[in-house]
């Protein structure tokens, strides 16, 4: 007899409490992006949030699983953060499901906010378990002949007892009919290079090709993606998703703005939205030996699904439509009404250290890049507008400091909307990240010059 089963999964949610972020609101951030993180978390637990969950309430799911950052964390002091993340909790209430979640970087990494887990996550899991609070973030359960593995990367050592417990739940999975497997980080990078954890990644996927997964469900990265992985002799999706965005604003397409790290021969691309611009979460429907992934953008209903069996490939069925942005011909002078180049980079920080010229004319220096983070640009003045060309030579000098930088990328904006002109690879002028293998990174000395090419259509 077929077995039915319905649930969401929904991705970062970076609840905020106003009160337990006076610090960086107040202009004494600790971290570049913390005042425009706070800010824009803030404004989305208030407008936002609330309609998500609703929204998902409505689908009368039969639990939900959330894949971490609950709450943005790093509050202002323990009793604060135990206070953002009880009203997180009190929130979340709304869906009228029973909740799981695998737990994220801003959940309480570190030791004095491992409370808020222990207080107020744990009793919760337990409770749609049926059993004592837990005691730890990594745990399985099962329902509908499905087992649920739950790993939690935030504490993951290589060779600890965590390992040992994925090992030891990998061995046993092949007796199920589906198996599915959450945490918070990707285990393949798409968009956000490095944006993960070397060991915990290994460790699993080394499982993983031993021991086949349905779908891999996961978070951190805030872009929407969702691509086809091969893992040993299995295709292996991996379904990130996040309820942070602006819902009126229009989506912006990951590959005009991002290069694609993976290796075109090893994965299968469906779609990706840049953090920010589509609000979404999974629907997960069982039916015996199929599953239905339906991802729902909010107010825009079913923008995308996947279907597969177990065993077998998973197909795109529907993939969202995007305005095109790339390819096109630059804009005359009188159609632009802002010009900026997008850059992605970690540990760029040396002031006036990464200055741009564009077409041999020096326009400016790049803002300080932490994080590959989506948000950070530099806004050309108009006076330099006339320098754009079809083709463009970009030159940026690096400093000393071990850093890595690229995904530059110019966007012009227009009445009609932005067009866009092609995206660059990433440069390091370090062995930091060797380890991780090919990936699109250049090296390059510490003061070396960038010089790239980008072209409109």
């Amino acid at each position: 007899m077929n077995s039915t089963l319905r649930f969401i999964v929904m991705g970062d949610l970076h609840y905020v409490q106003e009160q337990s972020h006076q610090r960086a609101l107040n202009g004494n951030p600790r971290g570049v992006t913390e005042v425009a993180d706070v800010t824009r978390n803030l404004w989305l637990t208030r407008n936002v949030t609330p309609e998500v969950i609703s929204s998902i309430a409505s689908l009368k799911p039969d639990f939900v699983i959330q894949t971490g950052d609950i709450i943005h964390g790093h509050c202002d002091n323990e009793e604060l953060g135990l206070r953002e993340m009880r009203e997180a909790m009190e929130l979340l209430e709304g869906l009228l499901a029973p909740i799981f979640f695998a737990l994220g970087t801003h959940d309480g990494v570190v030791k004095h906010e491992r409370i808020q887990v222990e207080q107020y996550v744990y009793p919760i899991i337990g409770k749609s378990l049926g059993t004592a609070p837990l005691t730890k973030g990594y745990y399985t359960f099962e329902k509908a002949g499905c087992l649920f593995i739950f790993l939690d990367y935030t504490t993951f050592v290589k060779d600890d007892e965590q390992a040992a417990f994925i090992k030891e739940t990998f061995a046993r999975s092949g007796k199920y009919e589906h198996v599915f497997l959450f945490a918070h980080p990707p285990l393949i990078c798409v968009g956000r290079p490095f944006f993960t954890h070397f060991d915990f990644v290994n460790t699993v996927l080394r499982e993983i090709a031993e021991h086949p997964v349905d779908v891999y469900f996961c978070g951190h990265t805030h872009n929407q993606v969702s691509t086809l992985h091969k893992v040993g002799g299995h295709w292996l999706p991996q379904l990130k998703s996040s309820v942070l965005g602006y819902p009126d604003l229009a989506p912006v397409n990951l590959r005009d703005v991002r290069t694609i790290l993976p290796d075109p021969s090893s994965f299968d691309y469906g779609w990706g939205y840049l953090e920010d611009s589509a609000p979404g979460w999974w629907e997960i429907t069982v039916n015996g030996e199929s599953v239905q992934a339906d991802w729902h953008v909010l107010r825009k209903g079913v923008q995308g699904q996947l279907r597969w069996r177990r065993g077998e490939k998973a197909e795109f069925v529907k993939k969202p439509e995007f305005a095109t942005t790339s390819g096109l011909a630059l804009p005359s002078l009188g159609e632009i009404r802002s010009v900026q180049l997008r850059a992605a980079g970690t540990n760029c920080k040396t002031p006036e250290g990464y200055r741009l010229s564009i077409n041999g004319t020096d326009v400016g220096a790049l803002p300080r890049l932490e994080y590959f983070d989506s948000r950070q640009f530099f806004k050309l003045e108009p006076k330099f507008w006339p320098l754009l060309e079809k083709a463009n030579r970009i030159e940026v000098t690096t400093c000393e400091e071990p850093m890595c930088i690229g995904g530059f990328v110019l966007e012009v904006e227009t009445a009609a909307g932005w067009v866009r002109s092609t995206v660059t690879d990433y440069y390091a002028n370090t062995d930091r990240w060797d380890h991780w293998g090919k990936a699109p990174v250049e090296k390059i000395v510490p003061g070396q010059t960038i010089v790239e090419e980008l072209a409109f259509g």
